[in-house]
């Protein structure tokens, strides 16, 4: 914050200043026979500095009282900063303009000179020019502290929404005339400084430009695509819908929620009439987003981004929940764009609730019955003659006044053209570009006509109604024009338009083809890098092969070598050229945009900070099937496309930051639309071949490494995206072939073996998942033996598999042997040992080794302090690890009075942090939530603890559904804060509930065992013993087989004093005291981390 005293001292010597000059001209004026103007003049614009330096004092003092956010608090700082420069800067001039008049007058003013105007006594001393460089200067510095006075002003009203009794209209109509109002005195100053070269007040110049793009209480705008800068017609329409919309007399009271549709031909103007209508109309929203209605999976994509937006999981659910959260000051408009599609449910991307307003674009007559404001839906067929005839000679940029002529051309034109907007943005460009004249255009169209017209009538299944044939003739046109330029960038432009209508064709991003440039070079020196580490760490402890498996290998080399003979990528030139030379030229690709921008076949988005591109889709399915392209050149440049998507996704270990997980999000719609469209050329090469009855064998489509790389990659894609059965689909594909063609013992198939067991585990088919696992880590230890790091790490994985199945004396052993061999290899410090040793750590906590797993959790927590820093997501995750050590510890009723204090300090911190870094939805908060408020039930804060759990659990039963195995863990922790409040009946149906729930595999499941031990004891306080026998019968039974008659947990279920004491006992008596003298714990605020880095991963 600017020093408060500088201000306020700097505001009141000025007015000083002000008034001692003031009264000195008073004195002056008295000495001049007649008026003198310029010392009128003069005395003005002095009490009108005094004022604004009054006003600055207040405002300051007011300011120091306010509270604003991190960015508008810098912004006024900044005002506040120049504010004060500017002071100084007046103080000076006016000491400097005092100086000079009591230099040319005297100290007692021109009394002995009754005729003498000031002018002519500054002339007779050649101080004139003086007195007016110093005027004009002081005028400047005057304008600029209205000006920066007016910009704390817009920022303070902005910020007044939360306290202001206005609505969000008023309070936006505000904003934007204070806006309007700074605007001009920017314009104002600029004027001044150039007059007076007044060069040091730049600075005050660009604070409030700053403020200008404030000037609106819209926080967010997404829309389709820009809106045309020669937007034409549809004005009567746009003030209807205005209207209609945000007038309370006109809406149907019948509907809380106002929707509109607007449906119509391709190439009619429908999604730009949105557009316009919401960039219009952005100061009535706090929010505008746009969802891609032309199929389910898109709009489910669209929901994703929104719901980044709204930091909450990234899925339909929780963004629709998040909409319909926001209240009434913060109004937001929804455009569903493009739902042809008659099986597409449009009403599923209605969130819940009366807020919003919905805009609904379609060709689907069908769907006019969702409007419920005013007419409720518009119909867009042609444009109108005289708004074509507008619209195509600004296309065509045509010299204005247009001549009888022109408008004659230009009317005929229109009339062949359907009047369609598409159309005539076509045409105008096609006659700018020029490939013909306005004059002679219809000509060239009628050829292009006659061609499509054949398609038409011949047996070609491609139907082209009416509509789309003129937007496809004049489309041809532009292609025609651009392949006559004969230049380099036409013929990437070219190659581009191809690959993006293979694309989705919505958000096609320049990142896509910069990353699919750049990665390649990275995947190789990271593969160069963990062999050469893999080779210095396992060549000790890998066993010498067998002669029968260097045979083995020595044949998948072979193998591989002819897989890859003559393998090429299928890339556009101008990538092709890039793996020539090295270097990717930008430039180059940024010319072949820029060519397909200026003759409007691809729309920029309208964000600046999303640099991406879209198509209409009229023209996006023509260029994909224009009569030159054969079903041949289809799977050419759909597979250019794909190879496109796979190299901008990168393997792991590397793309794990969070900019690489938006990456592969934004990358789904784009993957799912190639391979359709791979799948239906593949239907048309079937198709062909069976018509022509030939008796020679099909060939099938090759698949190499390279196809095998591009179905792994395309399945982490869709892992990310919860398309699970797909990305199982996929890899289930690429496993099949590398067990044929390279056998178990390959380290690819062990790699995709590992994929495909991940995805096992988000389906929630833990066992498959582990046996898959030990599949993989057999055959790793007969090849590499059980000392190589690669067997370890598999070892680990499994280990944390076998804890998670609840088979908890295995995971323990297992753990401890990849912990040896670990830190055999690389050392107890080393990253990948330490999680490891979490790991092992876990699983001693769950076998009641509770003082060991604390100290092992300890030593692990320091260690990835030390090596990754306090705010590494995976030191967050040793810390909540090392939380829930100390908490079991007190609520099995083996640990000491500071267990839980130690808990809840940790967990808590680990929880806020979460919360702010990764938002309140994401799977790690959840989880801190909910060991927040066990630790906190155990410590009888039971109503803080329901507060925390239960938002929390509403959202991961929404995100994640009612049986997944995290969900009924967390239901079974509700039925025990409820028995904590002592609330038995509430916990019994829940606790019951659980044990219902948890199906096949999962009933043996310790989960499971602990909610029949909590129904068990919770019937018990109850009185109803009677109907706990069969339960307890089962618990006996199944902890035994489980642990074995003697294990920890077993005496702890079985002990039926636990069975049936109050909770609010659990914690009060050890049964084995712990002397605190033997550990070695850190102290916590030592353990306690700071701030946390965005990631993601596994629980």
């Amino acid at each position: 914050m600017t020093d408060p005293f500088s201000i306020v001292v700097g505001a009141a010597s000025l007015a000083d200043i002000c008034i001692r000059l003031t009264q000195f001209i008073k004195e002056a004026k008295d000495g001049f026979q007649k008026v003198d103007q310029d010392l009128e003049d003069l005395s003005k614009e002095l009490a009108a500095l005094s004022s604004v330096s009054d006003l600055i004092k207040r405002g300051f003092e007011v300011d120091t009282a306010r509270t604003l956010n991190l960015r508008d608090q810098q912004i006024v700082n900044e005002l506040w900063q120049t504010t004060r420069s500017t002071l100084t800067g007046c103080q000076d001039l006016i000491e400097r303009l005092s100086a000079l008049i009591s230099q040319v007058l005297g100290n007692g003013g021109p009394r002995h000179s009754k005729s003498n105007s000031l002018r002519k006594y500054l002339r007779q001393q050649s101080k004139e020019g003086s007195f007016v460089e110093l005027r004009r200067k002081l005028n400047a510095h005057q304008t600029a502290l209205q000006t920066s006075v007016a910009a704390v002003n817009l920022i303070y009203t902005r910020n007044s929404q939360s306290t202001s009794n206005e609505s969000f209209t008023e309070l936006s109509k505000k904003i934007a005339d204070l806006g309007a109002e700074l605007e001009s005195k920017i314009i104002s100053m600029q004027a001044n400084i150039a007059s007076a070269s007044e060069r040091g007040l730049d600075d005050a110049v660009r604070s409030a430009q700053n403020v200008v793009t404030l000037a609106s209480l819209n926080k967010h705008f997404y829309t389709p695509q820009t809106v045309s800068s020669i937007f034409t017609g549809r004005q009567t329409d746009l003030d209807t819908l205005r209207h209609c919309l945000f007038d309370p007399s006109s809406t149907n009271e019948s509907y809380s929620q106002r929707r509109f549709v607007i449906y119509g031909l391709p190439g009619s103007g429908k999604t730009q009439f949105c557009c316009k209508f919401a960039s219009d109309n952005k100061q009535n929203f706090w929010g505008i987003f746009w969802i891609d209605g032309s199929s389910s999976d898109h709009a489910k994509q669209s929901f994703s981004t929104i719901a980044r937006v709204g930091k909450v999981e990234p899925n339909e659910r929780a963004a629709k929940s998040w909409l319909s959260s926001l209240g009434r000051d913060q109004p937001w408009l929804l455009i569903i764009d493009n739902a042809d599609e008659a099986s597409f449910p449009v009403e599923q991307c209605f969130p819940d609730g009366d807020s919003g307003i919905i805009l609904i674009t379609t060709r689907n007559p069908m769907l006019k019955v969702l409007g419920t404001v005013g007419p409720r839906h518009y119909h867009f067929g042609d444009l109108g003659e005289t708004a074509s005839i507008e619209l195509l000679l600004k296309a065509a940029d045509e010299p204005m006044p247009w001549s009888q002529s022109t408008l004659d051309s230009a009317k005929e034109i229109c009339k062949t053209l359907g009047y369609l907007p598409l159309a005539l943005m076509h045409a105008g460009k096609t006659i700018l570009s020029p490939v013909c004249t306005l004059e002679n255009y219809l000509i060239f169209f009628e050829r292009n006509w006659n061609r499509i017209r054949k398609m038409k009538s011949s047996n070609d299944v491609r139907l082209v109604s009416d509509a789309n044939a003129t937007i496809y003739s004049s489309y041809e046109l532009i292609h025609d024009g651009i392949v006559a330029k004969a230049t380099q960038a036409a013929e990437d432009a070219l190659d581009l338009l191809k690959i993006f209508s293979f694309l989705h064709r919505q958000r096609i991003q320049v990142a896509f083809f910069l990353r699919a440039a750049s990665n390649p070079r990275l995947e190789m020196l990271d593969r160069k890098r963990q062999e050469q580490e893999e080779t210095e760490i396992s060549s000790q402890t890998r066993p010498k092969p067998t002669w029968k498996q260097t045979m083995k290998n020595l044949g998948i080399s072979m193998m591989t070598f002819l897989l890859n003979l003559g393998s090429r990528p299928v890339l556009p030139r101008m990538l092709q050229d890039a793996l020539v030379t090295g270097t990717f030229d930008e430039m180059r690709f940024r010319d072949a945009l820029k060519e397909l921008y200026q003759m409007s076949l691809i729309y920029a988005n309208p964000d600046p900070k999303d640099e991406s591109y879209s198509m209409h889709p009229a023209v996006h399915r023509w260029v994909r099937e224009r009569p030159e392209m054969t079903i041949a050149d289809q799977a050419v440049w759909c597979q250019a496309a794909a190879t496109i998507l796979t190299q901008a996704i990168l393997l792991p270990p590397l793309g794990d930051s969070e900019e690489d997980e938006i990456l592969r999000r934004d990358l789904l719609p784009h993957i799912s639309q190639v391979q359709n469209n791979e799948r239906t050329i593949r239907a048309k090469f079937v198709e062909n071949q069976e018509s022509r009855k030939r008796i020679w064998p099909v060939l099938q489509p090759r698949f190499d490494r390279a196809g095998a790389i591009q179905l792994v990659k395309f399945s982490i894609v869709y892992s990310q995206g919860d398309q699970l059965e797909e990305a199982e689909k996929l890899q289930i594909q690429v496993a099949d072939f590398a067990l044929r063609t390279l056998g178990m013992e390959h380290t690819s198939t062990m790699d995709i073996m590992l994929l495909l067991s991940s995805t096992y585990w988000k389906s929630g088919r833990g066992d498959e998942a582990a046996d898959l696992q030990q599949r993989v880590l057999e055959a790793c230890i007969r090849v590499r033996g059980g000392d190589d790091l690669k067997t370890l790490k598999i070892m680990d994985a499994f280990g944390s598999s076998r804890w998670a199945q609840g088979r908890l004396v295995e995971a323990l052993e297992i753990h401890r042997v990849a912990v040896e061999g670990l830190t055999k290899l690389l050392g107890d410090s080393h990253v990948d040992t330490l999680r490891a040793t979490g790991n092992l750590g876990r699983a001693l906590g769950k076998n009641f080794r509770f003082t060991e797993a604390i100290k092992v959790h300890s030593k692990v927590v320091f260690g990835l302090q030390k090596q990754l820093g306090p705010s590494h997501l995976d030191t967050l995750i040793a810390i909540d690890n090392l939380a829930m050590a100390y908490f079991d510890r007190a609520a099995f009723g083996y640990g000491h009075p500071r267990d839980l204090d130690r808990a809840v300090e940790m967990e808590q911190e680990v929880f806020n942090q979460r919360k702010e870094k990764l938002g309140r939805e994401h799977i790690y908060t959840l989880w801190a939530g909910l060991n927040l408020a066990r630790i906190k039930g155990v410590r009888g804060e039971v109503d803080e603890a329901l507060t925390i759990f239960l938002p929390g659990h509403a959202i991961a039963r929404r995100n994640l559904g009612k049986d997944h195995f995290g969900v009924l863990f967390g239901e079974l922790n509700y039925g025990r804060l409820l028995m904590y409040a002592k609330r038995y009946q509430e916990a019994e149906t829940v606790l019951l509930g659980v044990t219902e729930s948890h199906k096949g595999p999962r009933k043996g499941h310790p989960d499971r065992m602990l909610a029949i031990f909590s129904l068990i004891k919770c019937r018990n306080l109850l009185g109803k013993q009677a109907e706990t026998k069969v339960l307890l019968d089962e618990l006996t039974e199944t902890t035994k087989n489980l642990f074995g008659e003697d294990h920890a947990w077993v005496k702890y279920l079985l002990d039926p004093q636990n069975l049936s004491k109050e909770p609010d006992d659990d914690v009060q008596t050890p049964i084995t005291p712990v002397d605190p003298t033997t550990e070695s714990i850190a102290p916590v605020d030592q353990l306690v981390p700071v701030a946390m880095v965005a990631k993601y991963g596994h629980i």
